[in-house]
């Protein structure tokens, strides 16, 4: 026969509760630093992954609209156009603006853009305010209130574009004011990406010219 002695009592004193009790809060706030410490890691990958994509996808779409480079339309069209000035009706124009080794260059390309009934003028470039670099089209035949399509390909730190000339030298310049087009022979885009306000690295493309000799 068993008899309970209130003396043989077992548990814990107040003192090691608080220290169990402390010892847990350490092992909580540690594992969360930690956790934290992972959750920005796979944060930041995921930011600079999806700058990677967009520029592979600038890549891709100024190599589409290369392929489809086209002459300046009809005088009729260029007529109904609100476009004065000749030279914005040029298949590939380029205004350089070199800052260091930061470029903000400026692409200008016609384009016979597929599933469009007319020749769109596309044009690449850095948004100073964003940062961005964008992609705008629109129709020659469009008037200036129409908006253009933008297209945001993400953080830029630098954009360079030159053409390969007919003597085989790299030129920042290609502008025809009062002078006929000659068509480049390739384009080379350098592209310089950011993520987090930090520069991840850069791209360049070199892309033939596969039409026209001189219009």
């Amino acid at each position: 026969m068993s008899r309970f002695n209130g003396s043989e009592e077992s548990g814990f004193t107040l003192i090691e509760v608080l220290m169990a009790l402390t010892v847990f809060g350490l092992i909580a706030g540690l594992s969360y630093a930690a956790l934290g410490t992972a959750s920005n890691g796979f944060e930041m990958l995921g930011d600079v992954r999806l700058t990677q994509e967009k520029s592979g996808w600038a890549g891709r779409q100024l190599r589409s609209d290369l392929r489809y480079l086209s002459a300046a339309p009809h005088q009729s069209a260029i007529k109904q156009s609100l476009q004065s000035d000749t030279d914005k009706l040029a298949p590939i124009r380029i205004r350089n603006d070199n800052r260091g080794d930061i470029e903000f260059d400026q692409l200008w390309l016609l384009v016979r853009e597929p599933g469009q009934q007319s020749i769109s003028q596309v044009h690449y470039y850095i948004d100073e305010d964003s940062g961005h670099l964008m992609r705008e089209s629109r129709s020659l035949l469009a008037r200036n209130l129409v908006e253009p399509i933008r297209w945001d390909f993400g953080k830029t730190a630098s954009w360079s574009v030159e053409v390969w000339d007919q003597q085989g030298n790299w030129r920042q310049d290609w502008n025809f004011t009062g002078k006929a087009f000659v068509w480049p022979k390739a384009v080379r885009v350098s592209m310089k990406i950011t993520a987090d306000d930090t520069q991840t690295g850069q791209r360049q493309w070199w892309m033939p010219v596969l039409v026209g000799s001189q219009l």
